[in-house]
């Protein structure tokens, strides 16, 4: 049963935190919309701040845990980065909040989003400089801005829909034209 309270305080504070932000949001407000007291929210998470650092860590180890696999699994670095960008897509397309709410954390100076996925980015551009210096893409990229260029593309497809939608409506009624086209596009660049 606690457990169960923590996921569900856990969800709507994402919900609230992805709608408002931080700075715009309460513990009355969490409690109220979770259905549970803010005694109850105090038994699990110090402050606001520490749930605010657990909805993000909960949410960031989803995704991040995909992508290592992915690192693990998949040895052509084509491959892995379609499968890459794949995997954000279709991990943000189920929890359109948490882009959201990352944009959020970005937008009030949330310094700590980069310490969680540094060991991503470092991986990732180990990868991709690797397959820089055997031939397999182009060099004289930074890494980071590959994986910069398709993180916030995905997400402002999602945050930013009633915007695009009206450039391109069939880029929503099927998504995957949508990523299909970001990788095609991405993988000319980064070839030789």
């Amino acid at each position: 049963m606690s457990t169960d309270k923590r996921q569900k305080i856990l969800n709507e504070a994402l919900e609230l935190f992805s709608e408002f932000g931080f700075s715009h949001v309460s513990i009355n407000m969490i409690a109220k919309q979770a259905g549970v007291t803010k005694s109850l929210i105090f038994h699990h998470f110090i402050n606001k701040e520490q749930l605010w650092d657990e909805v993000k860590a909960h949410y960031f180890s989803q995704y991040a845990q995909a992508q290592l696999n992915l690192f693990e699994q998949e040895k052509d670095p084509i491959e892995l980065i379609k499968k890459s960008m794949r995997s954000y897509f279709y991990y943000i397309q189920k929890n359109p909040q948490v882009a959201k709410f990352f944009a959020y954390a970005h937008l009030e100076g949330d310094e700590k989003c980069g310490k969680m996925d540094q060991p991503l980015i470092e991986k990732g551009s180990e990868l991709i400089i690797e397959a820089q210096n055997n031939g397999v893409m182009r060099k004289g990229f930074n890494p980071a801005v590959l994986v910069m260029s398709f993180l916030t593309t995905i997400n402002q497809y999602f945050i930013a829909s009633c915007h695009y939608s009206q450039w391109d409506a069939e880029l929503y009624e099927k998504p995957e034209t949508f990523i299909e086209a970001l990788i095609e596009l991405t993988i000319i660049g980064i070839k030789p």
